[in-house]
């Protein structure tokens, strides 16, 4: 029996495809490149941080479980995280426990893993944000990756000021980019 192919990206409003205005974002414009080979379910919700992910992880991503397909998980969050650390210094170590709780129950379902890096702001236009903030959590997100032996991919230099729709948000081109990264990526699944 041929075991069907199925990507589950969850996350904040760059999966969910704010700041493409042509195709909807990354994940739609992975859907229509890989066409009827491959599931693709996008769980991208707006304002959503760690925490979030971690409350509604397991119970979404098991009603689109089944044992017997291939499964990858994106994960692309953390931004929102980024600016809870301007008023809570706590919340770095948060952010990690919530990271590793939904590393430990993402294996359980597959190895199949990937966390994609920050796309950091242009605070010249989103002044609300701190880049040392933001590289915090880049910079942890990096670190569980690696702890975990789960797959990091970095966002810094390849999705840059010129490449934004509002300063925060990838704009078409942006969101093609991490398409084509991600579609090279697939060549392995």
């Amino acid at each position: 029996m041929k075991k069907d192919k199925v990507m589950v990206v969850f996350g904040d409003s760059i999966p969910y495809g704010k700041g493409d205005y042509e195709l909807g974002g990354w994940v739609n414009r992975l859907r229509l490149r890989l066409g009827k080979e491959y599931y693709v379910f996008n769980l991208g919700i707006p304002g959503q941080n760690a925490s979030d992910i971690l409350k509604r992880f397991e119970t979404e991503f098991l009603s689109r479980y089944n044992q017997d397909d291939e499964f990858m998980l994106i994960f692309s969050f953390g931004i929102k995280d980024a600016l809870l650390l301007n008023n809570d210094s706590q919340h770095l170590e948060k952010f990690v426990d919530n990271m590793s709780k939904i590393i430990q129950i993402a294996k359980m379902y597959t190895n199949n893993i990937y966390f994609m890096g920050l796309i950091y702001p242009n605070i010249n236009i989103r002044n609300n944000y701190n880049l040392i903030n933001v590289e915090k959590i880049d910079k942890t997100i990096q670190k569980k990756c690696s702890e975990n032996k789960v797959n990091y991919i970095d966002l810094k230099n390849i999705i840059t000021n010129d490449y934004l729709d509002d300063g925060l948000h990838p704009n078409e081109i942006g969101h093609e980019k991490i398409s084509n990264i991600l579609f090279k990526i697939l060549g392995k699944f």
